[in-house]
């Protein structure tokens, strides 16, 4: 191999590293997760886009005045010396679904850096005299979570559903996406 070539292919093996964000897993509790509880990869769907399986599921018959159920996550985000980690743009799909009789259906998201809050994004339906349903993609543009230059924290994720009142009621939601980047201490 050619000096020039073995220099270039160093060059490009520096820069897929620099590229390469290692999030490793992510642990995932609640009595109302979609996958099973425990540890999970996150997996990059595109350059920067991920996903965290955070779905949930929640089912109230009419026998039940009330059902409630969560999915949360906790992951550990460390960034390089000189670099800083920035969590932006969820997106996360939530259908709710209530029959008659006065029956509500809700869902709570909210994605933070633990020791602190986030922003609780809301989702809510309500069925007085017919079904009522509604699908909605939950989500923020900004930035939610930011590390310090060379830190580390934790991301966290909880989601909720409340459903309530004398008829049937359904909450359903998707895997979470999140950009997570590594970018230049300003």
């Amino acid at each position: 191999m050619s000096k020039g070539a073995l220099i270039l292919a160093t060059g490009f093996l520096f820069v897929v590293q620099a590229k390469a964000l290692n999030l490793g897993t992510v642990e995932i509790a609640g009595n109302a997760c979609e996958n099973q509880v425990g540890t999970h990869d996150v997996t990059e769907v595109s350059e920067g886009r991920f996903v965290i399986p955070t779905g949930l599921y929640l089912k109230k018959e009419e026998d039940k005045r009330i059902a409630r159920g969560t999915c949360t996550f906790a992951l550990p985000l460390k960034a390089s010396v000189g670099k800083k980690i920035v969590v932006s743009d969820s997106h996360q799909l939530a259908s709710l679904r209530a029959y008659p009789a006065q029956t509500k259906a809700r869902i709570d998201l909210e994605i933070f850096k633990a020791g602190s809050q986030g922003v609780k994004q809301i989702l809510e339906v309500e069925a007085i005299d017919q079904a009522s349903k509604v699908n909605k993609s939950l989500g923020q543009q900004e930035a939610m979570v930011e590390t310090e230059c060379g830190g580390s924290a934790i991301l966290r994720g909880n989601l909720a559903a409340t459903l309530m009142g004398e008829g049937k009621a359904r909450a359903f939601a998707r895997n979470l996406y999140l950009n997570i980047a590594e970018v230049d201490c300003n």
